[in-house]
């Protein structure tokens, strides 16, 4: 066989297997949605905090449920648009083992055991994780809403032993 019968039976054994990847039926994707001025802008500050927890005596928890001190921190909204009602916060992050309403610290070589961290509302109230909390009402153009919080560390009901007790939490804001 000569080397162009060759090269044309190669060239429609490609088309034949070519067109037959193309044979697929044509489909239609629809998207909807709208744009809305129902939301505010997190405020760079607010965007990654840190809260310090200092350091905490392992003898302050001698049972589950047991707590430090709270310790405060904020969400700083800016720019709320004027469709903007009501936020709330849904904090998730690593789940405590055995209290998953907590923030389970960060397992690493000399990291503390038996303690988790409490997300609490501006009342102290408890946030358990990935559910909202309780609303704030918003205004139309709202320039600046400051969301207070608080952090603590709970004993989950282990035994409590000291090293680094550090976690990390994403946070949502819901608007309604």
């Amino acid at each position: 066989m000569n080397s162009t019968l060759r090269v044309r039976l190669a060239a429609l054994s490609l088309l034949t297997v070519w067109s037959g990847a193309i044979s697929a039926h044509d489909g239609e994707i629809n998207i909807t949605g709208r744009i809305v001025d129902k939301t505010c802008s997190v405020s760079a500050d607010s965007l990654n905090s840190l809260v310090t927890m200092g350091s905490v005596s392992s003898k302050q928890f001698a049972r589950a449920g047991d707590g430090s001190r709270y310790e405060p921190f904020t969400l700083t909204l800016e720019k709320c648009g004027d469709a903007a009602s009501n936020v709330s916060v849904t904090f998730s992050g690593s789940t405590d083992t055995h209290n998953s309403d907590l923030l389970a610290i960060e397992q690493t070589e000399g990291s503390a055991a038996g303690i988790g961290i409490a997300l609490y509302d501006h009342d102290k109230k408890l946030i358990p994780l990935n559910q909202a909390s309780a609303g704030t009402a918003l205004l139309p153009h709202q320039a600046q809403v400051i969301l207070a919080f608080y952090a603590r560390y709970l004993a989950n009901g282990d035994e409590v032993s000291v090293g680094t007790a550090n976690t990390s939490a994403t946070f949502v804001l819901n608007y309604a």
